[in-house]
Formats: C-alpha cells, structure tokens, sequence
C-alpha cells in the first residue's frame, strides 16, 4: 500500500530536478518587488495625521490609507471613538488631504 500522496511526489520529483540542474537557490529566491521612497513618506505621513485626527476627537486611530483622487493624495483615516451611555465604539471615517 503506497502510504505517499500522489501531489507529495511530485513536488519532491520536480525540488530533486531543479536542485540537480543547479537552479535549486535561485528558483527558490523571492524578491520584493521596489517601493517609491515617496510612498513611504505619504504612507507615514497618512499615519501621522491619522493618530492626531483620532487623539483631537478622543479616539483611537484604525487605519490610515493614501489614496489618489483627481491628481491629489488624500488620507482615508478611520478611527474609533468611545460610545456613550454604555454604548459601542462609534466608527469614524474622515478623508485628509495629505501634506
């Protein structure tokens, strides 16, 4: 009785030819594709007015997003804000211009 699954070996048929022809390490390399460093700095930048909007209105920032619209970054920020009254979070949902 064959204890090994068909898919199983296979994959390791086709590891043992690519290692024997010498493309083990390189098949295997990933890497990440490059980011603007420009990104970055809207990115951060997104956070940074998103913590602040969320501490002005007592909340607690959830996610902040640079988006492109009509030629312009804005930040999509979303924060929570405590209920009131025993309440739930209040979810708020504001776009910034960024910069």
């Amino acid at each position: 009785m064959k204890t090994t699954a068909p898919h199983i070996s296979l994959m390791a048929a086709i590891v043992l030819a690519a290692s024997s022809a010498g493309l083990g390490q390189a098949a295997m390399r990933v890497t990440a594709p490059p980011v603007s460093p420009l990104l970055h700095l809207v990115a951060a930048d997104c956070n940074a007015i998103g913590r602040a909007e969320a501490a002005r209105n007592g909340g607690q920032l959830r996610r902040a997003v640079a988006v492109q619209r009509g030629g312009r970054t804005i930040c999509q920020i979303v924060y929570t804000v405590p209920g009131k009254g025993g309440k739930p979070p209040r979810r708020v949902q504001r776009n910034i211009p960024a910069g």
